[in-house]
C-alpha cells in the first residue's frame, strides 16, 4: 500500500467514470450526468455506499453504472498499489457550474481533492 498513490488513483477512477468508457444501455453515462448538471443540480456519488444524489434524478443507467464500477473498484485501486479499504471516504462531486472533482479521506485522516477535467 502506497499512500502517495491515492491522489492519482482517485483521479484516474473519477476520470474513467466520467469518460466515454462508461457506456451503459446504449448510451454514455457522462451525457446523462451532463444533462443533470445542466438542470442546475449538484451531483454526488458516494463510492463507499454507492449513494447517488440528487436521488430524484437517478436512472436505471446511472444505478447500473455505479454498480458496475463499484464491483471493480478494489481492483482499480489495487492496480495502483492502493487499498480501497484504506479510504474512509471517497466521493465524486460535481457542483453546479463547476468542474467535477473527487475527494477522499484516508485511514490516517489525510484529505485529498482532485479536479476532473475534460468532461464537458
Amino acid at each position: 500500500m502506497k499512500y502517495k498513490n491515492i491522489p492519482s488513483a482517485i483521479h484516474n477512477f473519477g476520470h474513467s467514470f466520467l469518460s466515454y468508457e462508461n457506456y451503459v444501455d446504449s448510451d454514455f453515462v457522462i451525457d446523462e450526468l451532463n444533462k443533470i448538471s445542466g438542470k442546475n443540480y449538484d451531483i454526488k456519488i458516494d463510492w463507499k455506499t454507492k449513494e447517488f444524489q440528487p436521488k430524484t434524478m437517478i436512472s436505471d443507467r446511472i444505478t447500473k453504472s455505479i454498480g458496475y464500477w463499484y464491483d471493480n473498484i478494489s481492483e482499480h485501486f489495487n492496480s495502483q498499489n492502493v487499498e480501497f479499504d484504506s479510504l474512509k471516504s471517497f466521493e465524486l462531486i460535481w457542483e453546479n457550474g463547476k468542474r467535477p472533482k473527487v475527494i477522499a479521506t484516508d485511514d490516517r485522516g489525510k484529505f485529498y481533492e482532485k479536479e476532473i477535467t475534460n468532461t464537458l
